[in-house]
């Protein structure tokens, strides 16, 4: 693909985010309470200011709202997040050498209302196989993303799961100490002391070099990406209500030690990291100092 079929795909998908982002707007205004949150996400990206770079080229740059539930902004944090693990694996690029796993733990939906408490629930769970011997034996650090979907046809309820990167032991990679998806869900079913076998994935990252770094890239993209339609507006505003102050992701062990190390890149750093901390396009856009995006299409909710 070109750089110019790139920049034009990363404009679409700002557009994608601000229609999502405008149906989260509808809902603010409907409250007295919400009416400054609905300005806030409306002016989020709302203009793009364009200068040029020395080294890259054309620098497409615009103001973030912050706000927890703006879809553009949950999508900048998942390339904040991306850039962390692209310096990590820079940085220490002995951690390619490492085994990795992409576990993803569930729970059965809950009602909208009972979110917090399952989350608790949940975070107390992990912490509990956290410290089991089968964890402390295999398991040198970990990253958990918390993702929460709505529960499909019954639109009270909330489907809310980790995503794990594990860089572990090359014993329980392969080999006789390796563990299956089944021996996973008996662990994790133990650590959140339920009746039911809870579904758990695991997958195991077998490239090597650059290849495994793409798939530890792709894996925390996938695990942060953002809402793309609009939820019912009863179900957003207990979801913004039962999630104020928790936390989405947290990095345990190893892991939380070489993040900790990590020296934050400068103005001289690569692209990569420019564009995925800034949040900046080498895009073909009019080289006027302002703009406005033009006007969106609503998309119909999936």
């Amino acid at each position: 693909m070109n750089n110019h079929a790139t920049n034009d795909a990363s404009l679409d998908y700002l557009k994608q985010l601000k229609t999502s982002a405008e149906g989260i707007v509808q809902h603010c205004l409907s409250t007295t309470e919400t009416l400054p949150d609905a300005v806030r996400i409306r002016e989020c990206a709302s203009r793009l200011r364009t200068y040029p770079g020395d080294a890259y080229g054309t620098i497409v740059n615009t103001w973030y709202c912050k706000h927890r539930q703006c879809p553009i902004c949950q999508w900048r944090k998942s390339l904040r997040y991306r850039s962390k693990f692209h310096r990590l694996l820079d940085q220490k690029p002995e951690v390619l050498e490492g085994k990795w796993v992409y576990l993803t733990l569930t729970v059965r939906n809950c009602h909208v209302d009972d979110l917090r408490a399952t989350l608790k629930q949940m975070n107390d769970a992990f912490r509990r196989m956290g410290n089991r011997d089968f964890w402390n034996r295999n398991v040198l650090g970990a990253v958990r993303f918390t993702e929460i979907k709505d529960g499909g046809r019954d639109p009270t309820t909330a489907h809310p799961h980790f995503h794990c990167l594990l860089l572990v032991r090359p014993s329980m990679f392969g080999g006789v100490n390796y563990v299956p998806e089944q021996q996973w869900s008996s662990q994790w079913q133990q650590a959140l002391q339920v009746a039911y076998a809870p579904h758990v994935k695991a997958q195991r990252f077998l490239g090597q070099g650059g290849v495994l770094k793409e798939d530890i890239l792709k894996a925390v993209s996938y695990s942060m990406k953002p809402r793309l339609h609009t939820p019912g507006r009863n179900w957003f505003f207990t979801l913004n209500e039962q999630t104020k102050w928790m936390r989405q992701v947290e990095s345990f062990g190893l892991l939380r030690e070489l993040f900790s190390d990590l020296t934050l890149p400068d103005k001289g750093d690569a692209p990569g990291y420019h564009r995925n901390t800034e949040c900046v396009f080498q895009a073909k856009v009019a080289t006027d100092s302002r703009r406005s995006l033009p006007p969106i299409p609503r998309e119909s909710c999936h």
